[in-house]
């Protein structure tokens, strides 16, 4: 449920409530004031009743004792009464307009009070009854004010008459039923009715107490669940944002609902993805180009990556890579994603050239461009490879379908992933320019390793030809022939077998100069036969031995190399070990000695495995031992 509609069910909520408690309250208010209105009119009746009894009351005396009751009136200083049937007669029809007011309300019978319905019909009945007695009265006092008005003992005169006998038991019953039946049963209705409005008044309370409880309760119930679900989710939020700007896309927003909640975490995780996306569309880059650059990679081929990285990790349809010329034009280098005809590329041409590309800037044009209104084009974003004022050329994003431009995040992405390829590109000529360094530097160190290498076999050579050994000789230089070529090929790599097969070479021919005083032992397992290391790499530490360690001695000198295959950090490595039983030398003072072979190889070493190790131990007289870890 959407959150507008639970706020609109909960103003629902609270307005139902007032309007129930406000008709409840009127509708309680109605029912109290119709009782007192009985209550009221019942009180009238009563008064009306006693006028009634006092004018009978009057009407008699005025008939039998006019005399003493006029006396007794002028005692009270009261006028004499004037009494008269008319009178009594307007009486009557006020009382009977009261009490058929007062029997015509609706309170009697609204309601289930047994008690009530008995007593108004029990009161219809005596009114019937005290009316008939009246009319009876009323024409009995007609009678005698026509036939006995000059009568002096008018009480006489009415015995006498059977017809009017009657008049006397009429008169008392009419009296005592004004007086005590009827007064005392009104007073007991009037008591009813005050009871059966406080009854209905407590009950109104209750039910309003009730009532206003239940629907502030419910209200408030409601109110502290939809806050607490706000808050929640508000918190929810808060923790989704502060994860983004920690820079961890990994934990998505998790607000399950149907309301405006629910819509914005859809929204928030898609935007996730997009930023989740931009940051692995930048480390897919890298890891694509950092495995791409080497020292045999092609500028063009790197174009061509970074076209198809354009297209691939970002929403554009065609990418293109225009190299920028000396002559200060751009050349279509490179184009990734949907095929361009050669119309598209002159209209590309038109319109990105004779442009003023800055440093971090960013060209856009979208469909309503009249630029591009009507090409294949329909957003373009173009931005410059420039990297501390050098400029590499221009990076070109293509969109083809309508109403599909990029968005904000899709340009900051693209100005992004333009400023990693700025920086890629001036990484890669600097890497260029380093190897091309690297290698100079190498090269000299090898042709370093050559002349020694020449100048100790012509030693030898000259050895032998002083000992008159021509066979000796044609050896070594049948020899040397073939360790020249070794020695001249244009391969830098080589495999510790066949750098190996080199060193045998060259240990024969020591075998001959020096003879029985001479020997030596190759060795090397399968997986470091295979390894590949720079040429001449081991020869002058084998070398340094004979040269340094062996040839000072009169007794058998030993040289043995070792090549065993390991692995380190999980990729393949080797130890290589060249021991000899020499004159050795004080292994603490090699750097203060100074040894062409030793510093050649340790710094082409370090320029080829930078995380090698070269050590040396050796003592005078206990031999050297040459220990190499790759």
């Amino acid at each position: 449920m959407k959150i507008k509609h639970k706020l609109v069910i909960l103003i629902v909520i609270y307005i139902s409530g007032i309007i129930f408690i406000s008709l409840l309250s009127l509708y309680g208010w109605r029912r109290t004031e119709q009782i007192q209105q009985s209550v009221t009119m019942g009180v009238d009746l009563q008064l009306k009743s006693r006028e009634v009894q006092s004018l009978m009351k009057d009407i008699i005396f005025d008939l039998f004792v006019p005399e003493m009751y006029g006396h007794i009136r002028s005692l009270t200083y009261s006028p004499r009464s004037a009494v008269t049937i008319k009178q009594l007669q307007e009486a009557l029809i006020d009382y009977n307009t009261i009490f058929n007011n007062f029997m015509t309300q609706d309170s009697f019978l609204e309601g289930n009070k047994e008690i009530i319905r008995d007593q108004y019909f029990t009161a219809i009945r005596m009114n019937t009854r005290a009316m008939s007695m009246m009319d009876r009265i009323e024409d009995i006092l007609i009678v005698i004010r026509e036939q006995y008005h000059s009568e002096e003992n008018l009480y006489s005169a009415m015995q006498k008459d059977e017809a009017l006998i009657p008049f006397f038991t009429e008169i008392q019953e009419a009296s005592y039923y004004f007086k005590n039946s009827f007064e005392s049963f009104m007073n007991y209705f009037i008591k009813s009715l005050n009871d059966e409005a406080e009854r209905i008044r407590t009950r109104i309370y209750l039910f309003f107490i009730v009532m206003t409880g239940l629907i502030l309760s419910f209200s408030i119930i409601f109110t502290l669940y939809l806050s607490r679900d706000l808050t929640t989710k508000l918190t929810l939020m808060k923790g989704a944002f502060r994860n983004v700007s920690h820079g961890d896309f990994s934990k998505k927003l998790s607000i399950n609902s149907n309301d405006e909640f629910g819509a914005f975490t859809v929204t928030f995780n898609e935007l996730l993805n997009d930023l989740k996306e931009n940051v692995n569309n930048i480390l897919n880059l890298t890891r694509d180009i950092g495995s791409f650059i080497s020292d045999k990679s092609d500028l063009i081929d790197l174009y061509n990556l970074v076209a198809a990285a354009v297209v691939q990790d970002t929403s554009a349809d065609i990418s293109v890579v225009l190299k920028y010329e000396i002559t200060g034009k751009f050349q279509l280098v490179a184009v990734s994603g949907e095929a361009l005809t050669e119309e598209d590329k002159i209209k590309l041409m038109s319109i990105v050239s004779d442009r003023v590309y800055r440093p971090n800037s960013l060209f856009t044009l979208n469909a309503d461009n009249n630029e591009i209104s009507e090409s294949l084009f329909k957003s373009l974003l173009a931005a410059p490879l420039v990297v501390d004022g050098k400029n590499y050329g221009l990076l070109v994003s293509i969109k083809t379908r309508s109403n599909n431009e990029f968005s904000d995040l899709g340009i900051t992405r693209f100005s992004t992933f333009t400023e990693y390829v700025s920086l890629t590109l001036d990484n890669y000529f600097k890497y260029k320019e380093l190897i091309e360094r690297r290698e100079a530097q190498y090269q000299a160190l090898q042709s370093q390793v050559q002349p020694h290498f020449l100048y100790n076999i012509l030693t030898v050579i000259l050895g032998l030809n002083r000992k008159d050994d021509r066979a000796g000789i044609i050896a070594t230089v049948t020899a040397l022939k073939d360790m020249l070529r070794y020695i001249q090929s244009q391969n830098r790599w080589t495999s510790i077998e066949q750098e190996c097969r080199f060193i045998e070479q060259y240990c024969s021919l020591q075998k001959i100069r020096f003879g029985a005083r001479f020997s030596y032992s190759i060795e090397f397992d399968e997986e470091a036969g295979s390894f590949q290391i720079p040429r001449l790499l081991l020869q002058p530490l084998l070398e340094n031995s004979v040269i340094h360690g062996i040839e000072p001695m009169e007794k058998n000198g030993i040289v043995s190399l070792k090549c065993m295959g390991r692995r380190f950090r999980g990729e393949t490595g080797v130890i290589i070990s060249i021991e000899d039983n020499g004159v050795g030398f004080d292994s603490s003072k090699l750097k203060e000695q100074s040894n062409v072979g030793i510093m050649n190889v340790e710094e082409r070493l370090k320029l080829t495995f930078p995380e090698s190790a070269l050590t040396f131990s050796s003592k005078p007289g206990k031999g050297t031992v040459v220990k190499i870890e790759i």
